[in-house]
């Protein structure tokens, strides 16, 4: 696993998992129709997913730049409200209190 391991800190964007695993780039792809369906909703959303996936659309929504997908900061524990605006979006960030 040591190769693995070397393997995706080289390229996150592109690594894939082995056995069937899938990139961010191939995630991407996957969300397409997600995206989509995101963008006509005229009511409030709530997503509950692994972080790669909050990455990904967290990029799309702030148009952050493919390569830097990987590096994006989703913390644990955290409700993300993004509001879209006329001229972009608004975020907040609520961290749960867990004990």
């Amino acid at each position: 696993m040591p190769n693995e391991f070397e393997a995706r800190q080289e390229d996150k964007l592109r690594y894939r998992y082995p056995n069937g695993g899938e990139s961010y780039l191939d995630l991407v792809e996957r969300l397409k129709p997600i995206i989509i369906e995101l963008e006509r909703q005229r009511c409030d959303v709530m997503i509950i997913s692994h972080k790669a996936v909050l990455r990904t659309l967290s990029a799309y929504f702030e148009q952050v730049d493919k390569e830097l997908l990987p590096l994006i900061s989703i913390p644990l524990h955290t409700i993300i409200c993004i509001t879209p605006t006329p001229f972009g979006k608004s975020e907040q960030r609520i961290a749960l209190d867990l004990e």
